[in-house]
């Protein structure tokens, strides 16, 4: 059961508690090593309520994706970017992204996913239409607006999220689940944004100087 059903609260306090704990148990034992019962024996419930609630145990490591990556969507969601200037509103997304993308948990949380796809190639598909494919439809959506209020170059807003993503992201991520302890510093980050989205915008003409206020 990959979605939450209508449940009691009783029984989806239960259920998060045991999203909890696998997303702990997955990322020290790996799925294979982590059974039902560590996860019963941590949250409380038993066999049964795991059945009930999420089908088996691919269908808790499903859950526990769409957990995770759901907390970096939402709050990239969330953010306010309507009554900012173009540039300005384009380095607080980056910044925003970058931030949640370099703690130690989301990095934890991708080396585990990540590690699991060659084996369950629908759970990786899961990963990355829950999170990556989320947040770039978010700020495509954001390019969409622009365009259709002269801010920003009319063209495929798509691409464009492509384009933006992969230059804030660099090679952060990768980087910092290779090196391992290595974490980028908030003065780092917010360098490496600015310089990201001004090399941005002048692909598509547009300089610093001249960026909409």
């Amino acid at each position: 059961m990959s979605e939450t059903k209508k449940i009691d609260p009783r029984t989806l306090k239960r259920r998060e508690a045991m999203v909890e704990a696998a997303r702990e148990l997955f990322c020290q034992h790996g799925l294979a090593g982590t059974t039902l019962e560590m996860i019963t024996a941590e949250a409380g419930g038993s066999r049964r309520t795991i059945y009930e609630l999420f089908g088996n145990k691919d269908g808790v490591f499903e859950a526990v994706i769409r957990d995770c990556t759901g907390r970096v969507t939402s709050a990239m969601s969330g953010l306010e970017m309507t009554d900012l200037p173009l540039r300005e509103a384009l380095i607080h997304y980056g910044e925003t992204l970058m931030t949640l993308l370099t703690m130690p948990d989301t990095i934890r949380y991708m080396r585990l996913f990540l590690a699991e796809v060659p084996r369950f190639p629908k759970l990786g598909k899961v990963f990355y239409e829950s999170g990556l494919m989320t947040g770039r439809r978010f700020i495509a959506a954001y390019f969409e607006r622009q365009m259709a209020e002269g801010t920003f170059p009319k063209g495929d807003a798509q691409q464009a999220a492509v384009f933006f993503a992969s230059l804030v992201k660099a090679d952060y991520d990768i980087r910092q689940m290779s090196y391992i302890d290595w974490e980028p510093q908030a003065k780092d980050l917010h360098g490496h944004v600015t310089a990201a989205v001004d090399m941005f915008l002048r692909g598509y003409g547009i300089g610093p100087e001249t960026a909409p206020e």
